[in-house]
């Protein structure tokens, strides 16, 4: 559970006031007036508009009813609770019988929760930004990244603006799906959301054992060709790695033969944007796979060779 919303947690701190009246009744236009003026004064950010309270009301110890007001388009209960009742003079308390939800609230802290990969994603909690809301209520909020879309229900707890979200993981971490090839495939790239980014094709392979000038420390220079397609925008280049026999090998192995020229640079692809190069790896097999990896570690595609 999380203490969201600030405002009902405002009103709950009540407010009394010692009241001297003639007769045995309440002044309902006086008490409207008082709760009125106590919930500007509380939550001032909040519109209030007319308040009713009920008439006829007789004075007596812990007598209690309920005034209507009107709050942010919607109707507020506050209770009016009598007490120190004496001649004429009573003090009352007010304590308002529903949640005031700020969802904008709720928008923030939803965000606050997701996870690094959904980071772009956007919150909907409707409209009005503020609702009164019966304790065991819900708010619907939906969140959206690409095509993939989560209803989260808010859940009002208390009066106090205590809430929890149902489902408790508010934007699941899933690994991408990942596709595997031979060399000469294209194979697409996917996101945590499922969305395509990349394309990306090992179009062909070379090796080498270097010269006089430039060996491979572990026997053999594999250079890897691969071009790329960005379908989506803000695509990095992400990394690609040879496995050769349960290890893996970066493909940035510096050598001064032009054999593996030109290079693979490291580059932010927009929607429809292209790159393309040589990556070289210093391997100690003619066999094995080409891995790409996202930042997180999650292996995007691969291609036997």
């Amino acid at each position: 559970m999380a203490p969201v919303v600030l405002l009902a947690a405002a009103l709950l701190v009540g407010c009394s006031a010692d009241v001297t009246v003639g007769g045995d009744t309440v002044d309902s236009d006086r008490t409207a007036d008082a709760v009125g003026k106590y919930l500007r004064e509380l939550v001032p950010e909040v519109q209030v508009g007319s308040v009713t309270c009920p008439k006829e009301v007789k004075v007596a110890e812990g007598a209690s009813f309920q005034c209507t007001a009107e709050v942010a388009g919607s109707q507020l209960p506050v209770t009016v609770t009598l007490s120190h009742v004496k001649d004429g003079d009573y003090t009352y308390e007010l304590k308002p019988s529903k949640a005031l939800i700020d969802s904008g609230k709720v928008t923030a802290e939803i965000k606050s929760r997701l996870p690094a990969q959904a980071a772009a994603a956007t919150v909907d909690c409707g409209t009005p930004r503020v609702r009164v809301v019966e304790v065991g209520r819900t708010i619907p909020c939906t969140i959206s990244l690409g095509s993939k879309r989560q209803v989260v229900r808010t859940v009002v707890d208390n009066l106090d603006g205590t809430v929890h979200f149902e489902p408790a993981t508010v934007w699941p971490v899933t690994p991408p799906k990942s596709s595997t090839g031979k060399i000469g495939d294209t194979l697409t790239v996917y996101d945590e959301a499922g969305d395509a980014q990349l394309e990306a094709t090992v179009t062909r392979l070379k090796f080498s054992v270097g010269d006089e000038f430039d060996r491979p420390e572990h026997g053999l220079y594999l250079g890897a060709y691969v071009k790329l397609r960005a379908l989506a925008d803000g695509q990095d280049l992400v990394e690609i790695t040879a496995l050769v026999g349960g290890r893996s090998y970066s493909g940035d192995a510096i050598i001064t033969s032009t054999a593996f020229d030109p290079p693979l640079d490291p580059v932010i692809l927009d929607k429809g944007e292209q790159a393309s190069g040589w990556l070289v790896f210093d391997v100690p097999a003619r066999h094995g796979q080409l891995v790409m990896h996202d930042v997180g570690g999650h292996q995007l595609a691969a291609w036997k060779y």
